[in-house]
């Protein structure tokens, strides 16, 4: 899938990898990383990971071997969509999330690195503060990001946000692969 790749084509610019519910944004995104791994990058990387655990099937964090040098930071995330009881619950759960990532966001700005792997930015955009997001961003600057984009989930104020701002986040990208 990647053999055409190359480390150069996301050096020093923001990509978006975008699509829907099991399309390969983190299997691209963990293999775009491998490379820039094999080519030496490594104490130069962080990962945000923002995704949650699997739950039926849908989500999953980055694979990352233990003694990779990259900054991994990540947190207990909740998939609000899959485990909200109601709206009121939903948004919850998105809120406490938004919570955790801006915490793991100060974690990146103590220790800030110049290639920045972002995985599951939407899990944020649900809540969070879009401004904060891209400040973080542009603390790097090679940033690779994934994000969920599609029909799987019903329509709802909370998808609906997280398509609004998912579009802003490809209008601040460079270059948008869509899956």
């Amino acid at each position: 899938m990647m053999t055409t790749d190359h480390i150069e084509q996301y050096l020093n610019r923001q990509t978006l990898i975008a699509g829907d519910v099991n399309s390969g944004k983190t299997t691209k995104t963990g293999l775009i990383l491998q490379r820039f791994l094999e080519a030496g990058y490594g104490r130069q990387m962080a990962v945000l990971d923002l995704a949650p655990a699997t739950v039926a099937g849908i989500g999953g964090k980055l694979a990352l071997d233990s003694g990779t040098p990259v900054l991994y930071l990540t947190a207990d995330i909740a998939a609000p969509r899959s485990m909200g009881r109601d709206a009121a619950h939903t948004l919850q759960l998105a809120t406490e999330n938004a919570r955790k990532i801006e915490e793991l966001f100060e974690e990146f700005r103590a220790d800030r690195r110049d290639i920045l792997f972002v995985n599951d930015a939407t899990l944020y955009l649900q809540s969070g503060k879009f401004d904060l997001f891209l400040k973080t961003l542009e603390m790097s600057a090679t940033r690779i990001i994934n994000a969920y984009y599609g029909t799987t989930f019903a329509e709802s104020d909370l998808t609906r946000r997280e398509r609004r701002l998912s579009d802003k986040l490809m209008d601040a990208s460079d270059q948008v692969i869509l899956l």
